[in-house]
């Protein structure tokens, strides 16, 4: 069932670009050694991190473009170990946690308004529930609250861990993260309540201009962290 959701949900999501106009967001399933390179530099300019390129190849990774094949950001779904979420953390932390779960990680996306963040969001997020795994893990930065207050306490989590982590390959120095957590049938009642949040900001006439002016240039934004490891 929450498979079915997540395929009709990334449809959804990819029907909601028409409006988008110069806001689109193109998805991309990465396979060769340059798509992989662009995400681990993208999400390094985005959250300081270099994720390791070997890391990323076992899971499904994604990156999104714009009408001018301008990358926009990205995501990657480890479904399988070692997790690097968990290796950072104590292992009296991880005693309970199932061996089988999905990782969360190098999400990023430039700025934008509330319906690209929305059709980012419902296309991550489908994506993930038509995984093999039932249970999810992530983490996020302590620093950003604001974002953990806007996105992530819209879904039930168990915090695993809080602290300081392990510093890995990649990592320029020891952060301070939370690690949570959270099952497929958690992040869909999740996404529902962001989506519908996320809707009551959009603005009609907003979205209307979008899609009758689709040639209009934003200009170069830099990437922002949406602060998932």
């Amino acid at each position: 069932m929450l498979s079915w959701f997540g395929q009709n949900l990334m449809k959804a999501s990819n029907i909601s670009n028409m409006f988008l106009g110069y806001e689109k967001l193109h998805f991309k399933c990465l396979s060769t050694e340059r798509d992989f390179q662009l995400l681990q530099s993208i999400f390094a300019d985005a959250d300081g991190i270099r994720l390791p390129i070997d890391y990323l190849q076992k899971g499904r990774a994604y990156i999104c473009f714009n009408d001018h094949l301008e990358a926009q950001g990205g995501f990657a779904l480890i479904d399988q170990g070692p997790y690097r979420t968990l290796e950072q953390i104590p292992a009296d932390s991880i005693r309970t946690v199932e061996t089988e779960l999905t990782e969360i990680t190098a999400v990023c996306l430039s700025s934008g308004g509330s319906l690209r963040r929305l059709r980012y969001w419902s296309y991550m997020i489908g994506a993930t529930l038509t995984g093999p795994t039932h249970q999810l893990v992530y983490s996020v930065d302590v620093d950003k609250s604001p974002l953990r207050e806007r996105i992530f306490n819209h879904i039930r989590t168990h915090t695993l861990y809080e602290g300081p982590v392990k510093q890995l390959a990649g990592m320029s120095s020891i952060a301070h993260e939370a690690v949570e957590l959270t099952s497929k049938t958690h992040l869909a009642k999740g996404f529902l309540k962001l989506a519908f949040l996320e809707t009551g900001k959009a603005n009609p006439a907003l979205a209307v201009r979008y899609y009758l002016s689709p040639r209009i240039g934003l200009g170069v934004q830099k990437l922002r962290s949406l602060a998932l490891w």
